[in-house]
């Protein structure tokens, strides 16, 4: 018995310091992601509070415009996550990766030119979508100018998706942040005017954008001048390695676009009733999403290890980093929900005291704080889909979810039982709690259809 109980304890022991040790890898692959995801969203919410200060139609004609622009945008930067997930399973299988570099860059300038011309089409289109008459001029002006950026942008994602690819993520995102601080700099000069530059409202917000995603890429380049200038002597391209790239990023991007559809098109749907619930739903989808970047973070990096491991072979460390990711997720995320649902003046009175805004959201927080749990379990199941490329099944739940089930009741609930934004938001909890129950179920059995395949275990 005294030999029993000596061996559990060594066993537990064993446990512990593993888990320890698959934290710490996560947290120094998702930490600076962190600061990166944080920096994305951070740029928009820097938009979000100046134009609050600016006007709450400044305001409304900035969220009708993101939710479209970023429905767009968000297929391209799906696309260029296959370089990520390739190279890391390369990576594992010992497999040369640096030559592949230059079509990467080269990947993500296509994809941004197609984009901006999706973009500026839409655009064009616009005064045909419904919206207030007031609103379309300076939707239009913004979305035109930004969609310049979209080049640095996507030369910026695709050189990171690189990196991180080789667990090379400190000066992306680190860059990233600093970029939030020139974003507002550039807000207050550009919207309320500064010296000799007038004050230029809402265009001022997308001329801001425009300079600060440009510097962005540049700066990735200058990064990366070493592995250009290697590369230059060899192949300039791959046209197989981007094909697989697109092949494995677009289920990744359809899912993202019909993820982000899915709360842009509430947006869009709340935006024609009136500006005040666009601007409430942008200043929500703000709250939410700079919590969201710990887990998407810790998502990212569980897909860079199991991908790793995948291509290894190890079936028991991509379990373990698994589980151990979606652990550390939900826990950052429950407690979340606690303080979403303690102190939901303080959170929304960050972006605005306006009164109808208030009202029209506090109701609200108390719902989305149940969202977020469910939230971080299924973005980090989603995580260790990718690393196993099982990107195909990641898309297919996501549109299930969400467009068979979660939408279909928000509709249902906003306008024929006349809870309008509210409505919407329990379609979307419905959702991601179904998101994450399936994906539960397909990584259980992808784990037993890998483990006969005679991956190794290690105790």
């Amino acid at each position: 018995m005294t030999l029993f109980r000596t061996n559990i304890r060594h066993l537990e022991n064993i446990t512990m310091i593993k888990y320890k040790k698959h934290i710490a890898e996560i947290s120094v692959i998702a930490a600076p992601m962190v600061i990166g995801n944080l920096g994305h969203v951070l740029t928009g919410a820097t938009d979000v509070f100046v134009a609050a200060k600016h006007s709450v139609d400044t305001l409304a004609a900035i969220a009708i415009a993101n939710s479209i622009f970023f429905t767009i945008f968000i297929l391209g930067l799906g696309l260029l996550t296959g370089i990520s997930i390739i190279l890391s399973n390369k990576r594992g299988a010992k497999h040369p990766t640096k030559k592949y570099f230059l079509s990467g860059v080269i990947l993500s300038q296509i994809l941004a030119f197609f984009t901006w011309i999706a973009v500026l089409i839409v655009t064009y289109f616009m005064p045909k979508f419904g919206f207030e008459a007031h609103l379309v001029k300076s939707i239009q002006d913004y979305m035109y100018i930004t969609s310049f950026s979209l080049y640095g942008m996507f030369l910026y994602q695709g050189i990171k998706e690189f990196l991180q690819a080789h667990e090379i993520v400190n000066f992306p995102n680190l860059l990233l942040l600093i970029s939030v601080v020139l974003n507002l700099a550039l807000n207050f000069i550009f919207v309320f005017g500064w010296g000799i530059i007038p004050a230029l409202g809402i265009v001022g917000l997308s001329i801001a954008t425009l300079i600060s995603r440009t510097v962005l890429g540049l700066a990735m380049v200058i990064y990366t001048w070493k592995i250009i200038k290697t590369q230059q002597a060899k192949q300039v391209y791959d046209t197989n390695y981007m094909k697989n790239v697109l092949r494995l990023g677009f289920p990744i991007g359809v899912g993202l676009l019909f993820e982000f559809l899915s709360f842009n098109i509430i947006t869009i749907a709340v935006g024609r009733e009136a500006g005040v619930y666009a601007a409430t739903q942008n200043i929500l989808i703000t709250i939410i999403d700079i919590a969201f970047m710990i887990p998407l973070s810790i998502s990212s990096a569980i897909a860079i290890k199991v991908g790793y491991f995948n291509g290894a072979k190890n079936l028991t460390e991509i379990r373990d980093f698994g589980v151990t990711g979606t652990l550390m997720s939900l826990t950052f995320m429950m407690f979340v929900a606690i303080l979403y649902i303690a102190m939901p003046e303080t959170f929304i009175g960050i972006f605005t005291s306006d009164k109808g805004i208030i009202d029209i959201a506090l109701p609200i927080v108390h719902l989305f704080a149940l969202s977020e749990i469910a939230d971080g379990v299924q973005i980090s199941l989603g995580g260790m889909l990718k690393g196993l490329k099982m990107t195909k099944q990641v898309t297919a739940i996501v549109i299930s979810c969400y467009w068979l089930l979660g939408i279909p009741i928000g509709f249902y609930l906003a306008y024929a039982q006349k809870m309008y934004l509210k409505g919407f938001w329990i379609g979307l909890t419905i959702a991601l709690f179904c998101i994450a129950v399936i994906e539960i179920l397909v990584i259980t059995r992808k784990y037993y259809q890998i483990k006969r395949l005679g991956f190794e275990e290690t105790a």
